[in-house]
């Protein structure tokens, strides 16, 4: 049997928005158009689904998938025609190599084609009664089999497969649909932006650095973990704000109790001004309830208090584990455990005020130049566009 060079792309979640398939359709086709370049791909847009035609090695193709969001399950397919016979010998064909081993195996039909003679189970039935008069041996297994058998009635050609590729689910990242990530070098902030993608977000990515009291590595650390991220959307810019004069003023005129919560409201402005010229919607956080200072309902409130974007906070419910689990499957994990601080750890107070009040933090920052200090973090910053692939 040779090589599929043909592979079917199933939508899932996608194929249920009806009105709205085509804009998340086109969203997933523009994320894989520069990914199939390397394997010298070509797309065709179906119904509910997509195919790819490839000579490429099937592994490399499979590799093409690893990153891409929107997408069920991916089929290595061969066709054959309408023709029941035709149908028949390449079932034999795809399943021979298997005979008398000690698989267990099952054939699952559809038919799109309702003017196909045969329903759905007479398909199978018939299609298993023949493998078996070719002396394919195998046990049946219709719950849990070892090998299934997909078979595809479609009205102008059948198609045919035993194996799928797990796809990674969610919706496809759409460039139209922009979010800014808050990103440290920590374990929270890279699950808490790859969740946003997996609901078609697009991610912006600002990182607040302090040198000297930050040392380059730390800065290296988070355009490794951005990395990870513009795997997901062919591309990612990463905005590094030097907000040493800021943390410096902070720090010499503020309470040092709230150092935390203002720090946190100076990077919310910061952040907004970058994301307005981004044509961002909202701010991505890493918090969670209650684990540190910041992140009590009352600190919460009074950081994110009369922004001009809306504050996402994907891992507000989740605890450490489950978070810790996520970082693991995103392979951020490692690279955030990397033994470099940065500057909400380095300027952080030994006792923290975990219920701050607004009056109080408008009072501290009052001490301060917020607006010059706003002025200097966005002029201070550096972008990086990091390129995948």
């Amino acid at each position: 049997m040779h090589t599929a060079t043909t592979y079917l792309i199933r939508l899932g979640e996608v194929a249920l928005k009806k009105k709205n398939r085509g804009r998340f359709v086109d969203d997933l086709v523009q994320i894989l158009k520069p990914r199939i370049a390397s394997i010298r791909g070509r797309l065709e847009v179906r119904h509910k689904l997509l195919m790819l035609h490839s000579d490429a090695p099937s592994e490399e193709v499979r590799q093409v998938f690893q990153t891409v969001l929107g997408i069920a399950s991916i089929s290595p397919i061969w066709k054959c025609s309408l023709d029941f016979g035709e149908i028949q010998n390449l079932a034999w064909d795809l399943m021979k190599s298997y005979a008398n081993q000690s698989y267990s195996f099952a054939v699952r039909a559809k038919r799109p084609n309702k003017k196909f003679p045969m329903t759905s189970p007479e398909v199978e039935r018939q299609i298993a009664d023949h493998l078996f008069t070719k002396g394919l041996g195998l046990g049946v297994d219709l719950s849990n089999p070892d090998i299934t058998l997909g078979i595809t009635i479609d009205h102008r050609e059948t198609w045919m497969w035993t194996q799928s590729w797990p796809g990674l689910g969610g919706l496809p990242v759409s460039s139209f649909n922009r979010h800014g990530l808050l990103l440290s070098g920590g374990i929270d902030s890279p699950v808490a932006g790859h969740m946003i993608q997996r609901r078609g977000g697009s991610l912006v990515a600002i990182y607040f650095h302090t040198p000297p009291y930050t040392v380059p590595a730390a800065e290296e650390k988070v355009i490794d973990l951005a990395q990870v991220l513009s795997h997901f959307q062919n591309g990612l810019d990463l905005h590094i704000v030097n907000f040493t004069q800021a943390m410096q003023a902070i720090r010499s005129e503020c309470d040092p109790k709230y150092t935390v919560v203002l720090s946190r409201r100076l990077m919310m402005r910061v952040a907004s001004q970058i994301l307005k010229n981004e044509g961002a919607k909202s701010i991505i956080t890493g918090e969670s309830l209650g684990q540190v200072a910041s992140q009590t309902i009352e600190n919460i409130s009074v950081i994110g208090h009369n922004l001009p974007f809306p504050i996402l906070r994907p891992l507000i419910g989740m605890d450490k584990l489950e978070i810790i689990a996520r970082a693991k499957q995103l392979h951020s994990y490692q690279i955030s455990i990397r033994p470099f601080d940065d500057c909400c750890s380095l300027f952080s107070p030994q006792n923290p005020i975990t219920k701050a009040f607004l009056p109080i933090a408008e009072a501290e920052e009052s001490k301060i130049e917020m607006d010059a200090l706003i002025k200097h973090s966005v002029e201070a910053t550096q972008k990086i566009t990091l390129h995948y692939p």
